[in-house]
């Protein structure tokens, strides 16, 4: 007889405890190809420990999105008017959307999007995935046995725009401003880098999390945070900013992605279109081509880690204006130096969207505020913009010079 449940030991979470459905889900090739995708692409040959995967961050947003779940419904049962079953129906939803949400990253994650084909992105093939087996005959075989006979359809409609009113918030659990991904991942990617600029309390911030009517939309709901959780909020959105001025946005962690791209353009192209053929590739095929290819310089710079090296970068909060100068850097430098080898790297980041999304405070006693509002940390914090001219070592000192003459 199988077994009801089945753990998995996480670092993060300690204890992540699936049920057979999920099981099913997280054996199927789509779900195990995952392991082969590392979460932060050659960030490993900076960080030495950053050797974790979209894997276990997949695991670790499904068991978020479930401690969200069961501190915000208890709270709003009432309004909700859902009974027992809908509950349970509705949690596990989410549990499986949280879970599937990555299926389509390309090799070493975000470093290599840009070979996806035009207008298409890692959550368009995620969506492929699912509604392709074996996924959805996995999702299909299981419906009738939990009584959601729409399971498939719900799922899906998570990826699109077609979700349902009164569960449209769910959706923000897992992929909106105050969302269990950036959760996950900010305290995943702390641990195995081994710094600290990603933590935050995130206990206070869950139970701080609740639910207010949709000014925008009669009958359905939308995630806010009660007034006793601000705090804990900006804490996260210091975090992110921190994780990106520091770690993501570390200026050899983002050489290594334009070698990458740079090796991928030549040797592949593009991704392929058909789902089965996109599956087959992860980060181990990628680094055989490299292997194989060994006249590229792009790959045997990642292989034998001989990076292009930084000899001119912008202030992390460039202005418009210096944002036009080095457009006209760049301009200058393609000209001056046609024989030399040149990357160029426009790192840019709003470290919250809370200026272009309604995300509300709910005051004590009184009507919600606009988060922006509430918060002069989280409205001032400024948007990151630094660009980078890197070269080979043997022209740094060169180009280097013509650069700084030209700045100032």
């Amino acid at each position: 007889m199988a077994k009801e449940y089945h753990i998995f030991r996480d670092p993060v979470h300690g204890f992540i405890k699936v049920n057979q459905l999920e099981r099913k889900i997280i054996d199927s090739f789509p779900f195990q190809r995952l392991r082969n995708i590392k979460q932060l692409a050659f960030t490993y040959l900076v960080y030495p420990g950053a050797e974790h995967s979209r894997f276990s961050h997949s695991l670790g947003v499904m068991e978020f999105a479930t401690k969200v779940f069961d501190a915000i419904v208890p709270k709003h049962k009432k309004e909700l008017k859902w009974d027992d079953d809908r509950i349970q129906r509705n949690r596990q939803l989410l549990r499986i959307v949280a879970l599937l949400h990555d299926l389509g990253h390309a090799p070493f994650s975000h470093a290599s999007e840009e070979l996806f084909n035009e207008e298409q992105d890692h959550e368009l093939y995620t969506l492929k995935i699912i509604k392709s087996s074996p996924i959805k005959d996995i999702i299909d075989e299981f419906s009738p046995k939990i009584g959601a006979d729409t399971l498939a359809e719900d799922i899906v409609d998570f990826f699109t725009a077609g979700i349902k009113a009164d569960i449209a918030f769910l959706k923000e659990i897992y992929s909106g401003e105050v969302d269990v991904d950036k959760m996950d991942y900010l305290l995943r990617d702390s641990l195995f880098l081994g710094v600290h600029y990603g933590k935050f309390d995130y206990e206070r911030l869950i139970n701080t999390l609740c639910l207010i009517k949709n000014p925008d939309e009669e009958g359905s709901f939308v995630l806010a945070i009660e007034e006793g959780g601000i705090h804990a909020l900006e804490a996260l959105v210091l975090a992110r900013y921190f994780m990106f001025t520091q770690v993501y946005f570390h200026r050899v962690r983002r050489v290594y992605d334009l070698h990458l791209v740079e090796f991928l353009k030549k040797a592949l192209g593009k991704y392929p279109d058909d789902i089965q053929e996109f599956l087959e590739w992860d980060d181990v095929r990628v680094i055989q081509l490299m292997r194989d290819n060994i006249k590229d310089d792009n790959g045997q710079r990642i292989l034998k880690r001989n990076h292009f090296v930084e000899v001119f970068s912008t202030p992390e909060h460039s202005t418009e204006a210096e944002r036009l100068k080095f457009m006209w850097l760049k301009e200058k430098s393609l000209k001056k130096f046609k024989s030399k080898k040149l990357l160029f790297d426009e790192a840019e980041k709003a470290p919250n969207k809370f200026r272009e999304i309604d995300f509300y405070v709910k005051k004590r006693g009184g009507k919600p505020v606009l988060v922006t509002k509430a918060s002069g940390i989280i409205n001032n914090l400024q948007r990151i913009q630094q660009y980078r001219i890197y070269a080979r070592r043997e022209d740094q000192s060169l180009i280097r010079s013509f650069c700084e003459e030209f700045w100032t």
